[in-house]
């Protein structure tokens, strides 16, 4: 059973409106104010995700993700909340799964935990490890044999390709955008253009739509995102 949220920042005004935001959606939250309760709770309650404040520069926050990820056994999702003027912050980029900037959009951040939410949910299933399976959709992406099946048909990734949908997989409703995506999917330090990006999405969307319509959905001038099909209408 997951505890619910826990929210890491020295800001009660940024907490208290969180909290607001995230009860009224159904997600319980936690404030942790220091480090050592941060990760002690992380490693007890098993917290649905973990909200971590990289706004107010506080000098203890390099590292922290990494701490957490090692804490969590890399089962806890982590949000980093930045200003949106700095390019660069404080937490380690490899323990981070998506970028929150201010002005905070409460439909990002509640997407990405109902992500979460809805994955867990899935993958609860008798004889299913949590976090080994992913599906949306009309896809299935079985982590522990790297497979990745739609309509039936193997789809057939290389290594960086099946990183990307991964990350897309684990949050289908965030939009990603292509800084969160180099984070999470190309190796610390390597210096990555944002074309290149869409180069790999483009080569990841033609192979999967070799066996279905298009599900990435481009947002133009933020990032990426994975759309529900539409059903048809029956007469």
């Amino acid at each position: 059973m997951h505890a619910g949220v826990l929210i890491y920042t020295g800001d009660a005004e940024l907490f208290l409106l969180l909290e607001y935001i995230l009860e009224a959606e159904g997600f319980p939250v936690r404030l942790c104010v220091d480090e050592s309760e941060l990760l002690a709770a992380t490693r007890t309650e098993k917290p649905l995700a973990v909200l971590i404040d990289c706004s107010d520069s506080r000098p203890r926050e390099s590292g922290i993700c990494r701490r957490i990820r090692g804490a969590s056994g890399d089962r806890v999702p982590v949000a980093a909340l930045t200003n949106a003027v700095e390019a660069k912050f404080n937490c380690d980029a490899p323990g981070i799964d998506t970028i929150i900037s201010r002005p905070f959009d409460p439909r990002r951040l509640l997407a990405f935990l109902e992500g979460i939410r809805t994955n867990l949910s899935q993958c609860s299933r008798p004889g299913t490890a949590p976090e080994q399976i992913y599906r949306h959709a009309d896809i299935e992406m079985n982590v522990p044999s790297v497979r990745v099946i739609r309509n039936g048909h193997a789809v057939y990734l290389s290594a960086l390709q099946f990183r990307l949908l991964l990350h897309l997989m684990k949050m289908p409703h965030v939009v990603h955008s292509r800084d969160d995506l180099i984070v999470a999917c190309w190796p610390s330090g390597a210096e990555v253009e944002p074309r290149t990006v869409d180069i790999h999405i483009g080569h990841l969307r033609r192979a999967l739509n070799r066996f279905g319509p298009d599900v990435i959905r481009t947002v133009r001038s933020v990032g990426y995102a994975l759309d529900a099909l539409e059903q048809p209408l029956l007469n």
